[in-house]
């Protein structure tokens, strides 16, 4: 206890004057083969006298010592776990979450569920606000994907439709090109054919003239 000490004093002057309990305000002495003795005893040492704090003649302390330690521990147990604890807790747990606390008394305003509970509250709010904005995101990035998809297919459907016309055009070419080879060839044909015949015609022709010359 603050303010107390432990003390061993020797009183030889005193004891060879009085008898053991003449002063009880002194320490508590012993006799000890004749002699008296000073013992350790508890209490405060002031100008002129030795307060000793285990003497219930003129101090409570003893008293409230066995009321605390041995008559009233459960009580003070529990009124220590349920209350001072508890009023301790709950400030740490405000002043963790710097809400719910009056910082001009100090002290708090709300109760440390109501607080739980609204700090709860506050973060399921956010993470459904989170949870809207990622599907604002994903919405949004879904349509740019579409969107480059159909400018991709529109630009594939472009290039086809031009690599289509193209080998038509060359299809038509080629087949002008066949057309005018195939004129091309009947005509040489028509005009073989008609070499041949006359060919023919010419040897039939001198023929005819080699028996005529033989006749005459």
């Amino acid at each position: 206890m603050k303010g107390f000490i432990l003390s061993i004093l020797s009183f030889s002057e005193l004891i060879r004057s009085s008898s053991p309990g003449e002063h009880p305000e002194l320490p508590p002495v012993e006799e000890t083969g004749g002699q008296w003795l000073a013992v350790e005893a508890k209490g405060k040492q002031d100008g002129f006298s030795f307060i000793n704090v285990e003497n219930g003649e003129h101090c409570d302390f003893t008293v409230l010592r066995n009321m605390l330690i041995r008559t009233h521990m459960q009580d003070l147990k529990d009124v220590t776990n349920n209350v001072h604890y508890e009023n301790y807790r709950s400030k740490k747990l405000a002043a963790v979450t710097c809400n719910g606390v009056d910082k001009t008394k100090g002290q708090l305003t709300k109760s440390p569920l109501a607080q739980m509970e609204e700090e709860r509250r506050e973060h399921v709010m956010k993470m459904k606000k989170m949870e809207a904005e990622m599907e604002q995101v994903f919405e949004m990035k879904v349509k740019e994907k579409k969107q480059k998809l159909k400018d991709s297919e529109a630009e594939l459907e472009r290039r086809h439709e031009q690599m289509k016309r193209n080998l038509e055009a060359q299809y038509k070419e080629l087949e002008e090109k066949r057309r005018v080879f195939e004129d091309e060839k009947a005509t040489w044909e028509a005009q073989q054919r008609i070499l041949e015949q006359q060919k023919l015609d010419a040897s039939k022709t001198m023929e005819k003239n080699k028996k005529k010359g033989k006749i005459f």
